[in-house]
């Protein structure tokens, strides 16, 4: 399908095929995988659940109310800036920890609510 322009962004359609061969999945079940997780998102949202969307290596994206989050992983940033200039920013600016957090935190305790519903 052609790409969309959004103001003067160009936006490309997913290509199932590439998430297929990625995670070694037949096309269509990478494209009903999608679909289904989109649409659950969506209807959550449109009912004002609180929802984290766990993004595999990289972090929390959670959404409470009107309220927008990103969690990184300690392991992602580090692998992005490299250990020596993490530490670096970190020491520079320590509100950087505040979108840090660690795999193994509940994430229910991230939220204001204590509630959330999780999309792996």
């Amino acid at each position: 399908s052609p790409a969309v322009f959004l103001g003067n962004k160009e936006l490309e359609p997913l290509r199932y095929s590439k998430v297929a061969v990625a995670t070694s999945v037949s096309r269509r079940k990478a494209e009903d995988c999608i679909q289904g997780t989109t649409s659950l998102l969506s209807h959550c949202l449109g009912k004002g659940e609180n929802v984290a969307l766990m993004l595999k290596d990289v972090g929390l994206l959670l959404i409470e109310g009107t309220k927008v989050q990103m969690k990184f992983y300690h392991d992602f940033l580090e692998k992005l800036s490299g250990k020596e200039n993490l530490e670096k920013v970190i020491f520079k600016v320590p509100k950087l920890l505040d979108v840090m957090v660690s795999p193994v935190v509940p994430v229910a305790s991230l939220t204001f609510s204590g509630r959330v519903i999780l999309f792996p």
